[in-house]
């Protein structure tokens, strides 16, 4: 890729590059974390809080589009993630508007403007870092992806003691987190229009050698994408409802003391990742792949029946790992000149439709046993009745041909 301008020190790219994941995936666990939880205090059913969830997601994919064409348009990829943090500010601060003036439905439509803010980062990150580090990416990346993982963990505490530390609920309180988001974009618009930049590159044509191997792989690829669809369809619908769970269930009340118990849930993949990956180079991807799947399922269902944040701990490890392993073994059982068609084919449909199915369905069950035993044990069987699916994923791995060992696993996604 060609570099605009003045290729400055890799330093200052790399920490503007982690502060955007910091902030984006930190913003991300705002919506479950925060948001979701406030709503479900406020009365709003499940099967609401679900479909908020599952349009969140819809609209995330649908504006998959959006990334390229912004790249285009600004000329670089560094002025489209600065873009994307600024509808971060902008979706966040719309939020905290409708909590302040006691109009959902902004609320609903800041939760919406943040599915297209969360489009933008992960496609671009990589892309700049890599482009900066050439071959030697793979530290950077690795920093970079740990600065996505604290994000994950602090920033439920820190918009818990934002949100909930006075006493009361503030939710007006999370302006402070769109003001950061804000204040980080133009930071990077303006040193990508002063010093660097990635250029948008023309895509390559196919090959006859590709089609070949896009005819042979197919199948693989179909039962890869079906693995990772029922996975991230659990994944996604306890993402979705563990805030309200641990207020609801575990009678947690929304306070500082909340934010700090799923902060520490979240802070399991900080160490996950690099421990799956260890573990994966010594007993196999794909073992490891459908193992972790299993471990996840059934820490959680002991989470449920136990109540022990000890086995939330444990699962949120192994779900919130497993993703870059899952990528790890695509990556290995694909023809090299599919490999990039293949992931993307995985991110952009069972990523986005496990996202988009698992909140739907955990919300419209848990409102459905609502019916029959009540808010909180409504919730906690349809949580068990998704779950089912993540053992039948992990199942799946069988049909997966052994992978040849190529390349270490990613430490962090």
């Amino acid at each position: 890729m060609a570099m605009s301008k003045v290729s400055t020190g890799g330093r200052t790219i790399l920490s503007l590059t982690a502060l955007g994941h910091f902030i984006n995936d930190g913003n991300m666990w705002i919506i479950p974390g925060i948001v979701f939880p406030i709503l479900s205090q406020m009365n709003i059913n499940y099967a609401t809080i679900g479909i908020l969830s599952s349009l969140y997601a819809l609209i995330s994919a649908l504006a998959s589009p959006l990334v390229p064409l912004t790249v285009r348009l600004t000329g670089g990829h560094m002025r489209a993630m600065g873009a994307g943090m600024l509808m971060w500010g902008l979706s966040i601060g719309v939020i905290a508007l409708g909590f302040q003036m006691h109009l959902l439905y902004l609320v609903y439509a800041g939760v919406l403007l943040a599915g297209v803010a969360a489009a933008f980062y992960h496609p671009i990150g990589s892309t700049v870092l890599s482009s900066k580090y050439g071959g030697n990416a793979g530290l950077a990346l690795g920093i970079n992806g740990a600065f996505g993982s604290l994000g994950r963990s602090l920033y439920p505490l820190l918009a818990s003691i934002a949100v909930f530390g006075v006493g009361v609920i503030y939710g007006f309180n999370l302006w402070v987190f769109a003001l950061v988001a804000c204040l980080i974009g133009i930071g990077v618009l303006i040193y990508s229009l002063r010093y660097f930049d990635v250029d948008p590159v023309r895509e390559r044509r196919a090959s006859a050698a590709y089609a070949k191997s896009l005819g042979v792989s197919i199948g693989l690829i179909a039962l890869l994408t079906v693995i990772t669809l029922l996975r991230n369809a659990v994944g996604q619908g306890i993402q979705t409802f563990i805030g309200i769970y641990l207020n609801k269930n575990l009678h947690i009340s929304l306070s500082v003391n909340y934010g700090a118990m799923l902060a520490l849930i979240l802070s399991s993949a900080i160490i996950g990742q690099p421990l799956l990956g260890w573990l994966s180079d010594r007993i196999g991807r794909r073992l490891m792949a459908s193992l972790s799947t299993f471990a996840f399922a059934a820490f959680f269902i002991a989470f449920i029946f136990t109540g022990s944040l000890v086995y939330a701990f444990f699962s949120f490890m192994f779900l919130l790992s497993n993703f870059p392993l899952i990528m790890a073994v695509v990556g290995d059982v694909v023809p090299r000149e599919l490999v990039g068609w293949a992931t993307s084919i995985v991110w952009n449909v069972a990523v986005t439709g496990g996202n988009v199915v698992g909140s739907l369905i955990t919300g419209l069950l848990a409102q459905y046993y609502s019916a029959t035993y009540g808010e909180s044990l409504g919730l906690e069987h349809a949580m068990l009745v998704v779950v089912i699916l993540a053992f039948v994923s992990g199942l799946l791995w069988v049909l997966v041909p052994k992978p040849p060992k190529r390349s270490k696993v990613p430490l962090f996604s």
